[in-house]
């Protein structure tokens, strides 16, 4: 009858137990859960600053920032965007020649500090073929926010 009386009491307080929560270190964790509050209100705040420069960047230009198709075809011509990502149009390349449209660049960074000497290179290439019902002495280009605008007029 003692074990059969041990064995029910260690069964009720167990169930108990699982009854309810129990938290073994409930202030630890309200301090832990106080510091990341902090630290997500403050990712918080950082972001909404970076919207607010991001926002503030693109109403200084915002041509810069419009999303405008690569490539369209109208009644009158072809037009082929290529987006600058602020790279500067006059050093493009731009040529005609055996029916084709070519894009080149070639851009070059040096720098020089107390660390040492840095140099990277970049190269562009892009070639487009001009189609047959297209005028070759009427391509132009332009350049429209951060596009580059390929203008391929089609014969009347």
């Amino acid at each position: 009858m003692f074990k059969t009386l041990s064995l029910l009491t260690t069964l009720t307080v167990t169930s108990l137990l699982a009854s309810t929560t129990i938290i073994p270190n409930l202030n630890q964790e309200l301090a832990h859960n106080k510091v990341l509050i902090k630290e997500y209100k403050q990712a918080v705040t950082e972001l909404e600053k970076r919207n607010d420069f991001l926002i503030a960047e693109k109403k200084k230009n915002p041509k810069l920032y419009e999303v405008k198709p690569l490539f369209e075809e109208s009644k009158k011509a072809y037009i082929h965007r290529v987006k600058l990502n602020g790279a500067e149009a006059k050093n493009l390349n731009f040529t005609v020649k055996d029916h084709r449209v070519t894009l080149e660049m070639q851009m070059k960074t040096e720098r020089k500090d107390k660390n040492g000497y840095y140099s990277s290179s970049q190269y562009f290439f892009q070639a487009y073929p001009i189609p047959e019902d297209v005028n070759e002495e009427k391509i132009k280009h332009s350049v429209d926010g951060d596009y580059f605008v390929i203008t391929m007029p089609k014969k009347k």
